[in-house]
C-alpha cells in the first residue's frame, strides 16, 4: 500500500510541474525540415514531457510544426508553443491567433504559405489588414486547430 501511495504522489507532483519553453536562438535547426531558424519571431516549439526530462523540439515556423504534428501524432504529454510575433515571447499555440501569410524561402527562390502567431486577436487583425498582398488580407484569422486542419505535410 505504501508503494502505491508513493507512486501516486510522484505522479501527481510530476503532473503539476510546469514546463516552460526553451529560448530559441537564431541559428537553431528546425526539427522537421532541418533548415536554420532565421527569424525567432516566427519560430515554434514542441515540448514533450513524456519522460522525466522535457525534450524541446524547435521549429522554423508555426506552419512547419503543424506539418510535423499532422504527420506524427504527438504524445498526450506534448505542450505546443508559438512565438507571439509582436512581443517575441512564447505562448501556447491553443491560445494564439494565426494570420496566413507568405514567406520567401531562405534560398529566395520560392514563396511558402505559412502562419504568423499573435497573442491578441486585435493585434492579429491589425497585422492582417496591413499585409501588402491583398488576397491575404481577406483570409480569416485562424486558431491552432484550424491551422492543423488545413496544413498539408510534404
Amino acid at each position: 500500500m505504501r508503494t502505491l501511495y508513493a507512486v501516486l504522489v510522484v505522479a501527481v507532483v510530476a503532473g503539476c510541474v510546469s514546463v516552460t519553453p526553451v529560448k530559441l536562438q537564431s541559428g537553431d535547426t528546425c526539427y522537421r525540415c532541418h533548415r536554420t531558424i532565421n527569424d525567432t519571431k516566427l519560430a515554434a516549439e514542441m515540448l514533450d514531457r513524456s519522460d522525466a526530462i522535457a525534450t524541446s523540439y524547435p521549429f522554423r515556423t508555426a506552419g512547419c510544426m503543424a506539418k510535423y504534428l499532422k504527420a506524427n501524432a504527438p504524445s498526450k504529454f506534448t505542450t505546443i508553443y508559438v512565438t507571439d510575433y509582436r512581443t517575441g515571447r512564447m505562448i501556447q499555440a491553443r491560445s494564439a491567433w494565426f494570420v496566413a501569410t507568405e514567406l520567401i524561402s531562405p534560398d529566395g527562390k520560392t514563396v511558402e504559405q505559412d502562419y504568423v502567431a499573435f497573442g491578441s486577436r486585435d493585434t492579429a487583425n491589425k497585422f492582417r489588414q496591413d499585409l501588402p498582398v491583398l488576397r491575404l488580407q481577406d483570409q480569416p484569422l485562424r486558431q491552432w486547430d484550424q491551422v492543423l486542419a488545413e496544413v498539408v505535410p510534404d
